[in-house]
């Protein structure tokens, strides 16, 4: 590790971000990956903040319902109650099918959506791969969470607020690991197809999987930030990505020898922010304003990214080509990918 990243580690861990206070009464939210760490703490938020809606999208429904209960014994409410409610609805991330179906459900049974906070994620250890054939974590991360942002553009484009005239927001969650890749990474010598190098068995090592994910994460990102900005510069809805910073989280839950996981918890102790301090920069995002659109939110500000692989002009030339790929194999999966990609 260099001095520069001890040093913003130790920035992260002294200098949490501020703890987002604006109302969102009457809002209804769309949250995944809300049954736990960030994702949970994230829910609690949300409904201190008011929102009327909060429907928790997750893979095991039993452990969303525990998640619900957790909120409601935190938040001292119960969704019961004629203010607000909490509803689970089954989303795997690792099926096209599953999210598809998701993402038609919420088109058609939920009258108005505000806020799609899209925050699940997995970094697996060792290859693990999907039924529809891809590396999981290249799935999850990548390829559905483009997929479900893509099909949500219909719901969030007839949601703007009524009262103000504001967009609804689209946000995903990326991480700053993804500074770190270079363009060598997702396409080592002039490689054909950035996505297949990604699925390959023998180039997996997952740390850096899970980091070129989110390089991909902020490309979708920015493309649909692009798809939503009309001719005359006006916004059909927010979209922007948020880092939460390193935070104790349960995205090393596969580590299982006993020294990798003591290291893991004292790293974590040391240097990392709590699951309610990160989550503090995910609600925050999904309530800023037009001047967020296209771009990265972490700890209150907008990080310099220029020498990224989003901000120089080999990771732009990478964008375009990645997008390419990824709207071409998810078209192959909805073919309404491609109608919901051009501006009303």
């Amino acid at each position: 590790m260099s001095l520069i990243g001890f040093w913003r580690l130790i920035q992260g861990r002294l200098f949490p971000p501020a703890n987002p206070t604006a109302s969102l009464e009457g809002k209804t939210v769309l949250l995944t990956g809300g049954t736990s760490g960030l994702g949970l703490e994230a829910a609690i938020k949300y409904i201190n903040l008011g929102v009327s809606s909060l429907i928790i999208a997750c893979r095991n429904v039993e452990r969303g319902n525990e998640a619900k209960k957790a909120i409601e014994q935190r938040t001292k409410r119960a969704s019961s109650s004629a203010s607000f409610d909490i509803q689970i609805w089954p989303l795997d991330m690792a099926s096209y099918q599953s999210v598809t179906s998701f993402a038609q459900k919420i088109n058609n049974e939920v009258p108005h959506l505000d806020i799609a906070l899209l925050n699940a994620g997995v970094m697996h250890r060792k290859y693990t791969q999907t039924p529809d054939g891809w590396e999981e974590t290249l799935q999850v991360n990548a390829l559905s969470t483009a997929l479900l942002g893509l099909l949500l553009l219909p719901k969030l484009r007839e949601s703007r607020d009524t009262a103000t005239g504001a967009p609804a927001h689209l946000t995903f969650v990326s991480s700053g690991s993804y500074r770190h890749a270079k363009a060598g990474e997702l396409q080592p010598g002039g490689a054909n197809s950035i996505l297949q190098h990604l699925n390959s068995e023998e180039s997996f090592r997952a740390h850096s999987q899970y980091r070129l994910s989110k390089v991909l994460v902020e490309y979708t990102a920015k493309s649909i930030a692009g798809l939503t900005r009309c001719d005359d510069g006006s916004l059909e809805v927010i979209v922007n990505s948020a880092c939460p910073g390193f935070c104790r989280s349960r995205l090393g839950r596969e580590y299982d020898a006993w020294h990798e996981r003591m290291f893991v918890a004292v790293f974590e102790l040391i240097f990392g922010r709590t699951s309610e301090q990160g989550s503090r920069t995910l609600v925050s995002a999904t309530m800023l304003g037009e001047e967020s659109h296209g771009k990265w939110w972490r700890s209150d500000q907008y990080p310099d990214i220029s020498a990224t692989l989003t901000g120089t002009s080999e990771g732009k030339v990478l964008q375009i080509r990645a997008w390419e790929e990824i709207v071409g194999e998810l078209k192959l999966r909805s073919p309404e990918v491609e109608r919901l990609g051009r501006c009303n």
